[in-house]
């Protein structure tokens, strides 16, 4: 079944509402579905070599059914279409890791667009978002690697291509990556009112605030209860480097958000701890100020991980999560923080 008849099903068996904008994104994933099951053949005349179909580039605000949808249509795809799907921070700490062992070799991002070739058709990529400036520096490089070596992209994003990494640290450098998405992409707006997201306000949130001992006892309360085995407090290691911990078992992790938004952490740092755990706690988070904008960075990136990994948080704070965004350059970004914090701190275990 190709995205439209799978979509009509869900509409069928009440998964989803009839929606006119999901309907025309869901249309677009129709079209390429086709161009990937039935590509163009290539006239023997011709010496024109085949071209990569164009691929998806779908922003909005959070909530609005980008990812489902871009799943959708990645499940709907015959196992004859060569795909990969990943989150936009886990393909990135693949391209860096393929780049350390291509150290010494001449233009090796056409030595990983060659192998991406070969090993797929379609690349997915959900929350494309750039923020740091190692990778605006990759990007216009890596999408024409994709397009030379016939791979199609489709992503999904917040922010609208114009937009991407404004704002950021030699910020022309990255505008050839935005012209390849405009010039090489179809880029799709869905938005609407409806977050389906968000859940049963009598759902709990393991969300403590403000900073006192009722919160602290709270916070303490909940690692009693679901911490499973062996209960240390000494330092973990995450990529070779020490993490100060309050108190770890197999399946919760507890630390103070010093620990994971002041140090120097990024998102491979996240990505272990998500694959290592059920639930991270995080204590003494303060008010996101303007003043704060690399710790507000990290902390919308390590929720992106967790979310992506599905691992429940909990939190403690000076004030609840809709309001601890003090700050206005990632007022945007946080928009999708405080709509996945409504599902993360809501993961039963």
């Amino acid at each position: 079944m190709g995205p439209e008849t799978c979509y009509q099903q869900e509409i069928d068996d009440g998964t989803l509402l009839p929606d006119q904008r999901q309907a025309k994104v869901v249309h677009s994933f129709q079209r390429l579905y086709n161009d990937l099951i039935e590509p163009p053949k290539k006239k023997w005349w011709s010496r024109t070599q085949p071209v990569a179909a164009t691929g998806l580039y779908i922003y909005g605000s959070v909530g609005r059914g980008k990812t489902h949808l871009m799943d959708l249509f990645y499940d709907s795809l015959p196992r004859s279409v060569a795909k990969r799907r990943q989150h936009y921070h886990d393909f990135m700490q693949w391209i860096h890791r393929q780049l350390r062992q291509l150290d010494g070799v001449s233009n090796p991002m056409d030595h990983i667009g060659r192998r991406l070739g070969k090993d797929i058709k379609v690349l997915c990529l959900d929350e494309f978002l750039v923020n740091d400036i190692a990778n605006a520096m990759l990007l216009a490089g890596l999408l024409k690697t994709l397009h030379q070596n016939r791979v199609t992209l489709v992503t999904t994003s917040n922010v609208r291509p114009d937009d991407l990494y404004k704002g950021g640290l030699q910020r022309a450098k990255f505008l050839p990556a935005i012209a390849w998405i405009n010039q090489y992409m179809e880029v799709l707006r869905l938005d609407g009112q409806q977050d389906y997201r968000y859940q049963d306000s009598h759902d709990h949130e393991h969300w403590y605030f403000p900073l006192n001992d009722s919160s602290a006892k709270r916070l303490a309360a909940f690692f009693t209860d679901f911490a499973e085995g062996q209960k240390k407090t000494n330092d973990l290691k995450i990529n070779g480097r020490a993490l100060p911990v309050i108190q770890a078992s197999d399946n919760v992790l507890w630390c103070d958000f010093k620990s994971l938004c002041v140090a120097a952490r990024g998102a491979n740092d996240y990505l272990l701890i998500g694959e290592r755990f059920e639930f991270v706690m995080i204590d003494n988070i303060p008010l996101l100020t303007r003043d704060r904008d690399d710790q507000t960075r990290r902390f919308i990136t390590l929720v992106d991980v967790l979310y992506e990994a599905q691992v429940g948080v909990v939190g403690r704070a000076t004030c609840h999560y809709e309001a601890l965004y003090q700050g206005q350059r990632m007022a945007f970004e946080y928009q999708r923080t405080r709509s996945r914090l409504t599902e993360l701190l809501r993961i039963q275990a």
